[in-house]
Parts: C-alpha cells; structure tokens; sequence
C-alpha cells in the first residue's frame, strides 16, 4: 500500500516538473518567435470575425472574393483616415512645440509657487544646472523630435505589421471553409466537442470585438466632441488615441486621459476651465468603464477582472504593447478550451467560466 503511495506521489512530483519545465519552454519560444506569433495572432482573431460578414454575403449570391476584396477596400479607407489624422496632428504638435515650452514653464512656476520655490531654486534642490532656457528646449524637443520621430518609426512599424497580419489573414479566410471540412473528415461524428469549442471560440471573440469596437467608439466620440467644444488642442488625435487605448482593458483608459489631461493643462493652465474638461472627460471614462463595459461584456465573457489583469500582464511582458490589445481575446480563447478538456476545467473555473460552459 504504501510503495503505491510512493509511487503516485513520485508520479505527481514528476508531472508538476514536467509542467513547469513546458511552461518554462513555451514561455521562451513565445518571446523568441513573437514576431511571427503576433501577425498570425491577429490574423486568427480576424478571421473569426469576418467569415461570418462572408457567408452572409454569400448568401444574397456574392462571391466570396468579392466580399474579401471590399473588406480589405474599407479597411484601407479607414486606415488612410487614420494616417491623416496622425499625420497632420503631428505637424501641428512640431508647429506649437515653442508655445507648449512657455505654457510649461508657466505651469512649474504654478507649481512651484505654494512652496516658494523658483524654478532656479527646485533646480538646485534636483542638482540640475539652471538654465533660462532648459524647459522650452526640453518640451520643444519632446515635441519636435522625440515624439514626432518615434510616432513615425511607431507607424511605419505598425504598417509593415498589417501588411503580413493581412496576407495571413488572406490565406486563413480563403481556406476557413475547406479547413472546417477538413476537420469534419478527420474527426467525424467524434469531433462535436471540437466544433462546439471552435463556435464558442467563434462568437466569444466576436462578441468581445464588436462589442467593444462600439464602446470604444462611443467613448472616444464623446472625448473628441468636449475636447472640441472646449477649444482644446490635437481633438481628433485624442479621440484617436481613447478609440486605441481603450482595448487595452484597466490600463489603457487610464493612459488615454492622460495625453488630453496633459495638453489641458499646458493650454490653459490650472483653474476651473480646466477642472471641467479633464472632469467631463473623467466621467466619460468612468461610466464608460464601471457601469456600460462590464455590463455588455461581462454578459459574453464571463472573465474573472483577477484573471483579465493577470493575462494583460502576462501579454504585455511576453509581447509589449500588442500583448496588451490581444491579452483579453487570448484569455476568453483559452478559457473555452481549457473548458472542453476535462482535466483543466478547474483552471477554467478560476478563470472565471460558469457551469454552462463547462458542459460543452
């Protein structure tokens, strides 16, 4: 009796190694070849989300080529918008980096001005040589050159990044339909769990994008039009920057104030006019975030904010920022799988699935 205890015990020890020696290997290979993992990341999630739009179109006769070729067209509207916008927002921050060095010089002196200080004297407290000039040169070359220059080397990054997540996403939604045949050849009537995972795959990532493609929307439409009715410098760029961000569950709506709040206050400086817009802004996020986000997604997704938090960390170490826009689609991928295979189904319900789930 007691040699199988010692042997299961063994048995157990051994697997616990082995499981922390895979996650150790899957962990490296996940870094080592993330750029390769990104591009089809993405263009797995996307194919999830248009092939649905594609036999839909198929059924009022459209070929399927031509659907494709009218996605890919908007997409490429859209993007264009979006590069104008960046564009000329950018021309305007070079053109007013001087102003934005008198503003913030200002805005120290503010600050400073409770605990009578001068900006000579906090510069000798921080062992900072004095110069009259330091704050214009620092903020005209944040603006002109720092920022300019790596929102540049950032896009064009960004681009050739498309250009291969859309070639992959070409060659999966043209094959989708002979891979699920595929798939019912080699499994039969056997593979019903697979298919039951891949449509619940199917319709969560779907539900969270779109859903979440409204909400943000709709955020940052409201921040660009107080931004605008405020007179408030770079509007459609934040409202930009809020549509991006807020994919970016917990942290990016933060971030996404932050940039306005900035400008706010170089532009105008403290006082009530201020108070206002980053307050209205506030409030556009807060109510955003608390009470209409989790109420729609929280409905399709059913992710514990613990677990959500986990993989945006996990995500975002493993593959930077572009981890943090796909740690919450991962995440609900992963929780359906793990869902479907008895022995981590525990970790499923840790991660936040209910009990109708777990009967796949």
């Amino acid at each position: 009796m007691q040699e199988k205890k010692g042997i299961a015990s063994a048995a157990g020890l051994t697997n616990i190694f082995l499981g922390i020696i895979t996650t150790f290997v899957v962990i490296i290979v996940l870094m080592e070849i993330k750029s390769i993992l990104i591009p089809i990341t993405f263009a797995v999630i996307l194919t999830f989300l248009f092939h649905p739009v594609v036999l839909y179109a198929q059924k009022f006769k459209i070929p399927r080529f031509v659907s494709i070729i009218v996605i890919l067209f908007l997409v490429f509207i859209a993007a264009y918008m979006l590069l104008l916008i960046l564009v000329s927002s950018l021309q305007s921050i070079s053109a007013k980096s001087a102003f934005y060095g008198e503003r913030f010089e200002l805005l120290m002196l503010t600050i400073l001005e409770p605990f009578n200080l001068t900006i000579h004297e906090f510069f000798s407290l921080l062992n900072i040589e004095d110069d009259k000039n330091i704050l214009n040169e620092v903020v005209e070359k944040l603006f002109s050159t720092g920022i300019v220059q790596q929102t540049f080397v950032s896009v064009s990054s960004f681009i050739g990044d498309v250009l291969i997540i859309l070639i992959f996403w070409l060659f999966m939604i043209f094959g989708k339909s002979k891979f699920d045949l595929k798939l019912k050849s080699a499994f039969g009537s056997s593979g019903d769990g697979v298919f039951s995972t891949i449509n619940k795959i199917n319709e969560q990532v779907q539900s969270y994008i779109f859903i979440k493609t409204i909400i943000s929307f709709g955020t940052a439409f409201i921040c660009t039009i107080i931004l605008f009715l405020f007179g408030v410098d770079f509007a459609l760029l934040f409202g930009f920057l809020t549509f991006t961000l807020n994919y970016i569950p917990n942290v990016g709506s933060l971030v996404a104030t932050i940039f306005p709040l900035t400008i706010v206050l170089l532009q105008f400086g403290f006082g009530f006019y201020s108070i206002i817009i980053i307050s209205l802004l506030g409030l556009n996020q807060f109510i955003v975030g608390n009470f209409i986000e989790p109420h729609y997604l929280g409905k399709h997704l059913n992710l514990s904010p613990v677990f959500v938090l986990f993989s945006l960390i996990l995500w975002g170490w493993l593959w930077g920022i572009t981890g943090m826009f796909l740690a919450v689609p991962i995440a609900a991928i992963l929780k359906i799988v793990f869902a479907s295979i008895d022995a981590l189904k525990p970790l499923a319900i840790l991660m936040g699935s209910n009990t109708e789930e777990l009967n796949l």
